[in-house]
C-alpha cells in the first residue's frame, strides 16, 4: 500500500510537468550513458587475461640484459630454450609453454586450389592448452600439439578453408622462408577472446620447428609462460636465473652481459608498459585511471544538475510537504517518498542510458579499436561497483531535497517562505560551484590531451613518411630476389612513382631484428645489441634520412654489400664521440664472417612512437644477411 502511494505520487509529479521531467531525465541519461561507456571500456581493459582458471599463477618470462647495474635491454620475449631449462633447473615451476610467433608470423597457407596469405601464425608446445583455458571445439587438448606436423585452427579459419567439411584430419600446406610444411589439422578452437593479449589463428606444433631452433638460447623470439606452484616463488626464480644462464652462454654474443628474467603476472601484462617484441599494442594504466576520474566527474555533473532541478521543483512542493507534516506524516516517510521518486527517475534515466549505449557502442568500438560488450560487467566486481554507484546516486539525489525541506518548520513551508531562504540559496550555489569545477576539470583535461596530440602531429620525426605507399612483400617463391628486383624496376617506371625501395621494416614499427656486434679491433669484445635494418641503396633517400657523416649506400660504388650505415645512437654505443670518427671503422657483426665497414652515419630519427627513446640501428645491404628477410616495398608517390 505504501509503495503504491509512493508510486502514485511519483507518477503524478512526473506527469505534472512533462517538459521539466523530460529535461531532467534525459540530461541524467546522457550523463549516465557517457560515464557508463567510459567505465565499460575501463572494465574491459582491466579484464584482460582473467578468463583462465590458473591466471593468478601464470607468468610471462621476459628477458632483461644488464651491463653491471645498468639495464641495457628489456624484451617481452625470451629465448626458445628458457622454458625447458627453467623447469629442469629451478624449483617452483609446475608447467610451462612456449609460443614462437616472431620467427614466421605470416605465411602462405594452401588447401587444394585455395592459397591465401595468413598472419597470426604461431608454434606452440603441448603445454599451451594445459596452461590456458582457450576452448577447443574439436580435438584432444593433451595430444593436438604433441607431434611434428600438427596444427590447431580457429572456427573462422575452419569455415574459410573447409566450409562445411570436418577440418580434422585435413592437410594444410604452409609456405614460408623456411620452406614448405604439410600439417594435419588436429583441432579447432573457439576464437580467442578480444580481452586476451594472446591472439592466433593457427597454432602449429612446436615440434614442427627445425630441431636446432627448439632449444636455442641465442634467438629471443618466443613467448614463454610458466605456471608457478605459488606466486611467492617469483622473486626466488628471478634471482636464480642469471646463474642458470651462465651454463648456457656458450657463444661469444652477449657474453659480457648479465642475462636475467622478469616474471610478469599474466593478468597485468596488458596494462604494464610496452616493451620490445610485444605481441599486442598494450593499454595505458595511467590513462585508464584518468578515465575513471573523468567518468566520475561526468556523473557528479549529471547528478548535481538533477539535484538542482529537483530542489527547484521541491520548493514548489513545499506546501505539499507542509500539509503532509501537519496531518502527521513522519520525516522518515517523507524521506522514503523522495528516495522512491529519485529511484524512479534514475531508473528511467538508466534504461534510456542503456539504449543510448547500445546505439553508440559500434561507433565507440570503432573509435577505441576494441570489441567491447556488456559482458565485462559480469566479470569480477565491476557490476557490483556500478550498482553501488547507482544506489549512491539515488540516495544523494533523493535524500538532499527531502532534508532541505524537512529542516524547515511546517508553518514556514505552508507560507512558502522557504523558496527565498538564504540556506537553500547558499546550498544551491555550492552545488553549482562543484558542478562547474568538475566541468572545468574535464575541459582542462580535454585541452591538455588536445595539446599533446597536436604536439605529436607537429613534432619532427626525422624521417619522411608522407606520400609513401607501403606494400607487403609477396609470398616466397623460387627466384624471389630476381623477381622482386624486376618488380621494383617496373614500379619505378610508373608515372606516379618517384622512388621505390625495399626494406625489412618501415618507420612506425620495430625493426625487431637484433644482432650482438662490437668494434672489430676491440680487445674486450664489448658486444651490444643493435637493431639490424635490411634495405636497398634507395632507402635512405626515399625516407629522407639525413646523412650527417660519410655517405649512404649507392649502386655507383659496386661494393656496398659489405658496408654499414649506422645512426648516431649506434655510433655512441660503439664508443665514437664524433660521427666522423666512425667512418671507415670495421664492425664485427654477429653471424657475419668478415668485419663490415661503416661508410655513413645518419641523424637519429624516430623509428617508433615519440615516447620511445632512440635505439642503436645499423642499416645493411639487403643482399648481405639472407636470413633477415625483406618485408616491404615502399613507393614514394609524386
Amino acid at each position: 500500500m505504501i509503495i503504491r502511494n509512493y508510486w502514485n505520487s511519483a507518477w503524478r509529479n512526473l506527469m505534472k510537468r512533462k517538459g521539466f521531467s523530460f529535461i531532467n531525465i534525459f540530461g541524467l541519461a546522457v550523463g549516465m550513458a557517457s560515464a557508463l561507456l567510459i567505465l565499460t571500456y575501463v572494465a574491459f581493459e582491466f579484464s584482460f587475461d582473467k578468463m583462465h582458471s590458473k591466471s593468478a599463477r601464470i607468468y610471462r618470462v621476459q628477458s632483461t640484459f644488464h651491463e653491471g647495474e645498468a639495464l641495457t635491454d628489456d624484451w617481452a620475449t625470451s629465448s626458445f630454450g628458457y622454458g625447458s631449462a627453467m623447469q629442469e633447473n629451478l624449483a617452483g615451476i609446475e608447467d610451462y609453454t612456449r609460443v614462437g610467433c616472431i620467427i614466421q608470423p605470416e605465411q602462405l597457407v594452401k588447401y587444394g586450389e585455395l592459397c591465401l596469405r595468413e598472419n597470426e601464425i604461431a608454434y606452440a608446445d603441448p603445454g599451451f592448452f594445459r596452461l590456458f583455458d582457450f576452448e577447443l571445439l574439436k580435438g584432444d587438448r593433451t595430444s593436438c600439439l604433441s607431434m611434428p606436423g600438427q596444427v590447431v585452427i580457429t572456427e573462422r579459419i575452419a569455415r574459410k578453408y573447409f566450409r562445411d567439411e570436418d577440418p580434422v584430419g585435413k592437410i594444410l600446406i604452409f609456405n614460408s622462408n623456411m620452406g614448405k610444411m604439410s600439417c594435419e589439422v588436429t583441432g579447432v578452437m573457439k576464437e580467442m577472446p578480444s580481452n586476451s593479449h594472446i591472439h592466433y589463428n593457427f597454432l602449429l606444433s612446436y615440434a614442427t620447428l627445425p630441431k636446432w631452433v627448439q632449444e636455442y638460447w641465442y634467438k629471443h623470439e618466443a613467448y614463454t609462460y610458466v605456471l608457478l606452484d605459488s606466486p611467492e616463488r617469483k622473486e626466488e626464480i628471478e634471482r636464480a636465473f642469471p646463474q642458470l644462464a651462465e651454463k648456457y652462454k656458450t657463444e661469444e654474443a652477449l657474453k659480457n652481459k648479465t642475462w636475467g628474467v622478469r616474471l610478469e603476472p599474466l593478468e597485468k601484462i596488458h596494462l604494464n608498459p610496452q616493451l620490445g617484441y610485444e605481441a599486442e599494442l598494450k593499454g595505458n594504466r595511467s590513462a585508464i585511471i584518468a578515465l575513471i576520474f573523468g567518468a566520475i566527474a561526468i556523473l557528479i555533473i549529471a547528478w548535481i544538475n538533477y539535484i538542482n532541478l529537483t530542489v527547484a521543483r521541491s520548493m514548489e512542493r513545499a506546501k505539499e510537504v507542509g500539509v503532509r507534516r501537519v496531518v502527521g506524516a513522519f520525516p522518515k516517510q517523507l524521506v522514503n517518498q523522495f528516495l522512491f521518486e529519485a529511484f524512479v527517475m534514475n531508473l528511467i534515466a538508466f534504461v534510456i542510458a542503456l539504449g543510448l549505449i547500445e546505439l553508440l557502442l559500434p561507433a565507440f568500438n570503432q573509435l577505441v579499436g576494441r570489441t567491447i560488450t556488456f559482458s565485462v560487467w559480469f566479470t569480477e566486481y565491476w557490476g557490483i561497483l556500478v550498482l553501488l554507484l547507482f544506489v549512491a546516486g539515488i540516495y544523494i539525489s533523493g535524500y538532499y531535497p527531502a532534508r532541505a525541506l524537512l529542516r524547515k518548520k511546517p508553518i514556514v513551508l505552508l507560507k512558502g517562505k522557504f523558496q527565498n531562504s538564504r540556506a537553500g540559496e547558499n546550498t544551491r550555489k555550492i552545488l553549482v560551484i562543484v558542478q562547474y569545477t568538475a566541468s572545468m576539470i574535464l575541459l582542462c583535461g580535454t585541452l591538455i590531451v588536445f595539446a599533446q596530440l597536436n604536439y605529436m602531429r607537429c613534432q619532427s620525426l626525422g624521417v619522411k613518411t608522407d606520400q609513401i605507399l607501403v606494400i607487403k612483400f609477396p609470398g616466397p617463391t623460387e627466384g624471389m630476389k630476381t623477381k622482386m628486383e624486376a618488380m621494383r624496376k617496373a614500379i619505378r617506371k610508373l608515372p606516379l612513382a618517384s622512388k621505390v625501395t625495399c626494406s625489412g621494416a618501415v618507420p612506425g614499427e620495430e625493426v625487431a631484428m637484433f644482432l650482438s656486434n662490437h668494434r672489430a679491433h676491440d680487445a674486450l669484445k664489448q658486444n651490444r645489441l643493435y637493431e639490424m635494418l635490411s634495405c636497398d641503396p634507395d632507402y635512405i633517400d626515399a625516407y629522407g634520412l639525413e646523412v650527417v657523416a660519410g655517405r649512404g649506400f649507392s649502386e655507383e660504388y659496386g661494393d656496398d654489400v659489405n658496408k654499414l650505415v649506422i645512426n648516431e645512437t649506434a655510433a655512441r654505443m660503439l664508443g665514437y664521440m664524433d660521427n666522423d670518427d666512425a667512418i671507415g671503422e670495421e664492425i664485427a657483426v654477429e653471424t657475419v664472417g668478415e668485419p663490415m665497414q661503416v661508410i655513413g652515419v645518419v641523424k637519429d630519427y624516430h623509428q617508433q612512437a615519440l615516447n620511445k627513446g632512440y635505439t642503436g640501428v645499423m642499416l645493411f645491404h639487403k643482399d648481405k644477411i639472407d636470413w633477415i628477410p625483406q618485408r616491404y616495398i615502399s613507393v614514394v608517390m609524386k
